[in-house]
C-alpha cells in the first residue's frame, strides 16, 4: 500500500512544526534552491482553494495574502474522514478550485511569495475542513508514514470470526504495545479491521485489542444481490442508492435490515451466506 500522505515536493526540511522565534510555526518547510521545483499534491484529493495574486520577490512580514503568499488547498477524503493539506510560498499554481488530484500531481512550483526570505514550500495539514491555521497539526507523523492508520470495516461482533491458527500477539493499537496473547485454535469475533497506513499491514480487532492478519483465518457474511435495489441510509431511512448485482460484505443486521457499511438493504432483497 502506498502511503497516504508523501512529502509535497523534493528539497531539505528547513523549519519544523513548533515555536519559532517566540511564535508558533503551524507547518514544515521544505527547501530547494533549483529552479522550477514542483510542488506535488500530498494525497488525493480536491482543490480547495487556489490564491495567486503575488509577486514571487517575498520578505519577512509581507502580507501578501495573509503571508501565505500564493498558496493552494487541497482537501482529501480518507476512509470518510476530512483533511486538508496547504502549500504556501509558490512561484506559480497549476490548477483551479474543483479540480480533482493524484497524489503526486503537480499543483505549483516552489517559490519565495508572501512573508518568505527564500524559495521553500511551507506544507501544513489538518484532521479537518481548514477553518483558522491554529488548527494544523504536526505534519511529519503522516509525511512519515506514521499515521493514520486507515479503518475499511467495522462490525458488530456477529457476523464475522477468526479462527487463530497460532500462538497470536494481541495489540493495544494497531501494531502498537503487546497486551497479551491469543491461544491457537481459539475463534473469536471479529469488530473492525484497520490497515496500518506504513506498509499496508492487515488486523483485525477482536475486542480486546488486535491480532495481525496472518495468525488466523477470517469468516464474513456475504449478502448476494441478484438484482439492483435500493440502498438506504439507516433502517427504514432515506434512499442512498442504487445498488447493482454483486456480493456485499454484511457488517450487522437489525430488524429485517443488513448493514453493508455505509449503507443498509433490506433483508428479503439479498440472500446472506457465510464464507
Amino acid at each position: 500500500m502506498k502511503q497516504v500522505f508523501i512529502k509535497p515536493a523534493e528539497g531539505i526540511y528547513t523549519s519544523p512544526y513548533g515555536m519559532r522565534s517566540g511564535s508558533m510555526h503551524y507547518g514544515v518547510d521544505i527547501a530547494n534552491s533549483s529552479s522550477n521545483v514542483p510542488v506535488h499534491a500530498s494525497a488525493a484529493g480536491v482543490i480547495n482553494k487556489a490564491v495567486g495574486g503575488c509577486s514571487n520577490n517575498g520578505s519577512i512580514g509581507n502580507t501578501c495574502n495573509g503571508g501565505y503568499g500564493n498558496y493552494v488547498i487541497v482537501r482529501h477524503s480518507i476512509n470518510g474522514k476530512t483533511y486538508d493539506t496547504l502549500y504556501a510560498h509558490l512561484q506559480s499554481i497549476s490548477v483551479s478550485v474543483g479540480q480533482t488530484v493524484n497524489q503526486g500531481d503537480k499543483i505549483g512550483v516552489m517559490g519565495n511569495s508572501g512573508s518568505s526570505t527564500g524559495q521553500h514550500v511551507h506544507f501544513e495539514i489538518y484532521e479537518k475542513a481548514r477553518v483558522s491555521q491554529s488548527e494544523a497539526v504536526d505534519p511529519m507523523p503522516y509525511l512519515n508514514g506514521d499515521k493514520p492508520t486507515v479503518s475499511y470495516h467495522t462490525y458488530d461482533g456477529t457476523w464475522a470470526t477468526i479462527t487463530i491458527t497460532q500462538k497470536a500477539n494481541v495489540f493495544k493499537n494497531v501494531g502498537y504495545e503487546i497486551i497479551g496473547q491469543l491461544e491457537a485454535g481459539g475463534k473469536y469475533k471479529v469488530y473492525g479491521q484497520r490497515e496500518y497506513a506504513a506498509d499496508g499491514t492487515l488486523f483485525y480487532n477482536v475486542g480486546s485489542g488486535y491480532v495481525h492478519h496472518a495468525y488466523g483465518t477470517i469468516a464474513n457474511h456475504h449478502a448476494t444481490v441478484t438484482s439492483t435495489i435500493n440502498t438506504y441510509s439507516s433502517p427504514n431511512g432515506a434512499i442512498k442508492r442504487q445498488l447493482a448485482p454483486g456480493t456485499y460484505k454484511v457488517h450487522a443486521a437489525k430488524d429485517g435490515w443488513y448493514n453493508l457499511g455505509a449503507e443498509w438493504v433490506k433483508a428479503d432483497q439479498v440472500l446472506v451466506t457465510k464464507n
